[in-house]
């Protein structure tokens, strides 16, 4: 590693236990987005404070290395799930145990913030490079809608010539891959509409739309789920159905709601997605009136072109710090870089610490990486930047 960076140890584990302090379960981002722009603050940038929604706010700041106008951004996103049951430890308190931090978050994100953090006050303090625009930015809502990463878009942050995500993929091993293609998602909402009668002589009228939603559901497997060579076929799943009385009451069931999520590979757009449900629906022969929508959120899946200058000053850093190649692979899931790549146009590489059981109990991200991964973030930086 350069001489002229040096990744500070102690603030970037300080900040880690302080960041897992705080709680930002979603939509609550407010008070970790004071912590974080106070942060800047203290390495004498200015924070740039945008709420996207009320009380829910993202964080940016710029660094100016130099007068020219290339533009790089470290990101990642503020928010988390709420608490599972089973924490066998105070799940806002940083736990160390044999290796591993554990707190709510710990690695998704906030041990990618650390990082980010951490590198963005290396390269600042260093000075290095002479060529463009440092930027940091943390976004709102990513458990969510991803509202603050579509907001992000709006502003200069958007335009940068490109992005590290420090999300929670260390790249070590084929099973712990780095993202260089990621799936989309269609969110459908299905409103069947049927006809109320007496429960005692449904055939008098009665159009059932509880019995007509579940014919859809089970032919769900008749989708034309394409094939792509990079992720195999997409995933459907029936996340809801709701219908029928509220107070017990004889009656046939005049409406039915279906919420369905499905994973989306390439050439499968929103479009193409309502087109099959619609051809499928169809082909059932019911008799209530059915409505589809696509409701929020919805993502497109993209690829990552690994030739493009940004993956390769991030696979040159890579290698000087781990001693390796990364792994690039396709993951079958959706993080910020749906919106950045596929909406934005952003050069985005997704790498952060590495760790495990995010959204569960005991979640922990592994101390021996922490520091690496701020070291390949301000490395990659360094090269990208002069």
């Amino acid at each position: 590693m350069s001489s002229d960076i040096n990744i500070d140890k102690q603030y970037l584990i300080e900040t880690l236990r302080q960041l897992i302090g705080i709680n930002s379960i979603l939509p609550n981002e407010t008070q970790i987005s004071e912590f974080i722009a106070d942060q800047l603050q203290d390495l004498g940038v200015d924070p740039e404070w945008h709420e996207v929604a009320p009380g829910r706010p993202n964080v940016y700041a710029t660094a100016k290395i130099g007068t020219q106008d290339r533009f790089l951004v470290l990101s990642g996103h503020s928010d988390t799930v709420g608490v599972a049951s089973g924490w066998e430890t105070d799940p806002f308190v940083m736990t160390e145990q044999d290796g591993r931090l554990y707190g709510l978050g710990a690695v998704n994100m906030k041990g990618g913030i650390a990082c980010t953090l951490a590198a963005f006050k290396a390269l600042v303090e260093a000075d290095v490079g002479r060529r463009g625009r440092l930027g940091f930015a943390v976004t709102a809502d990513q458990e969510g809608h991803s509202i603050g990463a579509r907001a992000l878009l709006k502003t200069d942050y958007g335009k940068c010539d490109a992005m590290l995500h420090a999300e929670h993929f260390f790249g070590s091993s084929e099973k712990d891959y780095l993202p260089s293609a990621v799936t989309g998602k269609v969110l459908y909402k299905l409103t069947v509409k049927g006809r109320a009668a007496h429960a005692f002589r449904p055939h008098l009228g009665g159009i059932n739309a509880v019995e007509d939603a579940s014919k859809i559901v089970t032919a769900l497997d008749r989708l034309p789920l394409r094939d792509d060579k990079t992720f195999g076929k997409g995933t459907i799943c029936t996340l809801r159905i709701e219908g029928g009385y509220a107070e017990y009451s004889i009656v046939v069931p005049e409406r039915c709601e279906i919420v369905i999520t499905r994973l989306t590979v390439p050439g499968e757009t929103r479009e193409v997605a309502v087109n099959d449900m619609r051809e499928l629906i169809d082909s059932l022969g019911l008799t209530s009136q059915v409505d589809i929508e696509t409701p929020p959120p919805c993502y497109d899946p993209y690829f990552l072109d690994e030739d493009l200058e940004i993956v390769s000053c991030f696979t040159d850093s890579y290698k000087s710090v781990l001693g390796q190649d990364p792994y690039f692979s396709g993951h079958r899931g959706i993080v910020d870089a749906n919106v950045f790549v596929a909406e934005g146009g952003i050069p985005t590489v997704v790498f952060g610490p590495r760790g495990a059981n995010h959204h569960c109990p005991g979640e922990y991200v592994e101390m021996s990486t922490l520091v690496p991964t701020a070291h390949v973030l301000a490395d990659t930086g360094k090269k990208y930047l002069s």
